[in-house]
């Protein structure tokens, strides 16, 4: 899965170079799998890029509240790092949609997503 960012507060006509890209398995129609992510041993893995910043490795989280994205900060280890939320709805997981993702802080950013496979 690959995420460009389209939108976010301090960059509302868009923003170049950002990209998200990480792992999931889907179930039969398409949806995130829940259950594979339980089952499975070993972590999905997430690339945060960004302009000017190092590369970003993480995973995808699974939990009651959903999916989400973490990121190791400064010193905090990736599994204690604190969640970016994947606000999408049915559907997000096909090219062109937009999803929202909400940061820790709790600023949103529109991310559209560009490549399934």
């Amino acid at each position: 899965m690959t995420l460009v960012r389209t939108w976010s507060p301090a960059e509302p006509q868009g923003e170049a170079g950002y990209r998200i890209v990480f792992a999931m398995a889907l179930d039969a129609q398409g949806a995130p799998d829940g259950q594979a992510w339980l089952d499975d041993p070993d972590p999905w893995p997430a690339r945060l890029e960004a302009p000017d910043a190092a590369l970003a490795h993480g995973d995808v989280a699974y939990d009651e509240e959903g999916w989400s994205l973490r990121f190791p900060h400064g010193s905090v280890p990736l599994a204690d790092a604190p969640p970016h939320r994947i606000l999408g709805g049915a559907g997000w997981l096909r090219p062109g949609e937009v999803v929202t993702i909400r940061t820790p802080e709790g600023t949103e950013a529109a991310w559209r997503v560009v490549a399934v496979g």
